[in-house]
Parts: structure tokens; sequence; C-alpha cells
């Protein structure tokens, strides 16, 4: 059974069906499989995934003016010392900057011209990088997949 497959995977083999887990872990594996793939990617260009992403958030968010290093580690589930980090190294680089939020202790934050520009030199080979890896699942089973996974993030909101 294709359940079995993820645990053969780990390095072992259970005796009774366990979909649940094998759902689990099989999406475990796999974001952390993509992850690592599109590490490589971003990492020829100075950035980790989490970089990355910041930089898409600055750059296509829903509304600048509610992008604060707080909001941004809401969305990205990253602790509030990560995200401090994290935005540290891209204003050290001049990718981002901070600019004064709504009260003192708030900051908002601005992609910068040079954090745009890197965005934009990675963006092709991202763009071909996803293309690559979810083009193995067929635009049906994609749709269903998206359906599942949506489910699955409702269940633990």
């Amino acid at each position: 059974m294709a359940a079995h497959a993820i645990f053969r995977e780990m390095g072992f083999a259970p005796k009774e069906e366990r979909l649940p887990e094998a759902v689990l872990y099989s999406l475990a594996r796999t974001a952390s499989l993509l992850l690592r793939e599109l590490s490589r990617v971003y990492a020829k260009y100075g950035l980790t995934a989490a970089s990355f992403n910041v930089l898409m958030l600055l750059k296509h968010g829903d509304d600048p003016d509610e992008m604060t290093q707080q909001a941004i580690g809401r969305r990205l589930v990253v602790s509030p010392s990560d995200m401090t980090g994290l935005i540290d190294r891209l204003e050290k680089k001049g990718l981002v900057q901070r600019l004064p939020g709504k009260d003192r202790r708030s900051k908002l934050l601005r992609i910068t011209p040079k954090g745009t520009r890197v965005l934009d030199e990675v963006w092709p080979e991202h763009l071909t990088a996803v293309e690559r890896l979810a083009g193995v699942v067929g635009r049906q089973e994609a749709k269903v997949l998206v359906q599942a996974l949506n489910q699955l993030r409702e269940a633990v909101a």
C-alpha cells in the first residue's frame, strides 16, 4: 500500500495501516525535501528560504502598512528572536529597511531597491524550480492536493 512507502523511507514498517501518520509524515518529509531544493536556488543569491519569503511579502504583500516584524513572523511562523535576527541580516545586506511604525515598539519593514533587484534576479530560477518540482503532479491531482492541504491548515488554525 502507498501509505507504507513513507514509513519505509523513514526506516520503519508498521504492522497495520497507519494512514493518519502517513499523511502527516509524508507532508513533513515532502516539505523538508522541497525546502532543501529551493534553498539551493536561494543560496546562490545569498538568501535563505525565510529571507526569500520575507522579501516576497514585502514586495507583494497585501498591505504594506501592516508589514511589521511581528506580522511577517506570524505569517512565516518564525519566533520573535529568529525574526529579529533574520531582519537584522537582511538589513545589514541592504535588502530591507526598518521604518517607524504606529508606535515606538513597532517597526514597519520595507524592501529596498537592492532587495527588489535581488528578488527579481532570483525569481526566474525560483519559478523554474517550482515548476520542475510541482510539475510531477498532474493538474487534477494538484487541485485535490491543494484542497486537502487547505483542510489540514484549517484544522490547525
